[in-house]
């Protein structure tokens, strides 16, 4: 097998990280403060618990001849607080929200364990008094199981925030980081076409914001697809619908720089790596001006 004449080069060389930087604290507050989610939403509840206990007595009233084991308040207050949980944990997937889907999902799911566990420990054949013991602790432990939710997502954020690690070399660009399941990405400079940075009101003013590199080969680019539509049913059906994709940069913190300190220096350095190429080349061709021009003497 006959080897290239740039293999060697291509082997020997190393690459040589110019800047290694993190996702700061201030960069990832928004993603610390979505992990309140369920706690706002407990708060809100609360606030708003006769609304929803009428609105369930309304519709209960439909049912008064359907005799119930368990008391009727705590009913409506687990079956509406749940709903509520639900509807959120469903617009925290359309968001694709991580750090809103487990603190929601761990809202729901510690409070049965705290049930499950207690049930499990005192036993009974009362069908009945399960029901209602079992509702009655579920609505009890549930503002526990809020709190603990929130502080093991904040704990689960932060330790993912230090995993992830941006480093910008010599010849392009490398993103690492994952708790479960590690990614790195390595983005060399001539494959990127632009890069965008974004600051919000507190990042000018904190200086931390978010620097995009989208390649040429759509890299941290995403589809969004978004539709409207309407139905009559019956014996005569019609239907209007309307769709649009659009593309938008991707504000994943494994796909882009996310919440770094001084983004317009990074920016910066960045844009020179990806130029530095051309500069080299008219630099090139000056000095073979400038020999040519010697040589004429």
């Amino acid at each position: 097998m006959k080897k290239s004449k740039y293999l060697g080069y291509a082997i020997s060389h190393d690459e040589v990280a110019v800047i290694t930087i993190r996702p700061s604290v201030v960069g990832f507050l928004r993603k610390y403060l979505i992990c309140f989610a369920p706690l706002i939403a407990l708060i809100v509840y609360h606030t708003f618990k006769q609304l929803f206990l009428h609105l369930f007595n309304i519709l209960l009233s439909s049912f008064v001849f359907i005799p119930l084991p368990v008391n009727v308040n705590d009913v409506a207050s687990f079956v509406s607080f749940a709903i509520v949980l639900v509807v959120l944990y469903f617009l925290s997937w359309v968001l694709r929200s991580t750090e809103a889907q487990g603190a929601i999902g761990l809202s729901l799911i510690i409070p049965a364990v705290f049930v499950a566990f207690k049930m499990i420990s005192n036993p009974t054949e009362d069908v009945f008094r399960l029901l209602t013991d079992s509702i009655g602790l579920y609505i009890d432990v549930f503002p526990i199981g809020v709190l603990m939710a929130v502080a093991i997502m904040l704990v689960r954020t932060e330790i993912y925030r230090r995993t992830i690690k941006y480093e910008l070399k010599d010849t392009g660009i490398t993103i690492s980081g994952g708790i479960w399941r590690k990614q790195e990405h390595s983005i060399p400079y001539n494959q990127i076409g632009r890069v965008v940075l974004e600051q919000s009101l507190f990042g000018r003013l904190l200086n931390y914001g978010t620097v995009i590199p989208v390649g040429v080969a759509e890299w941290g680019a995403e589809y969004y697809t978004r539709g409207v539509g309407a139905g009559v049913s019956g014996k005569i059906t019609a239907g209007i619908g309307y769709a649009r994709t659009l593309k938008e940069v991707s504000r994943d913190p494994l796909k882009c720089l996310y919440g770094i300190k001084d983004p317009e220096k990074i920016k910066s350095v960045i844009e020179k790596m990806i130029t530095a190429p051309f500069r080299a080349e008219i630099d090139q061709v000056e000095y073979l001006k400038k020999i040519y021009e010697e040589m004429k003497k």
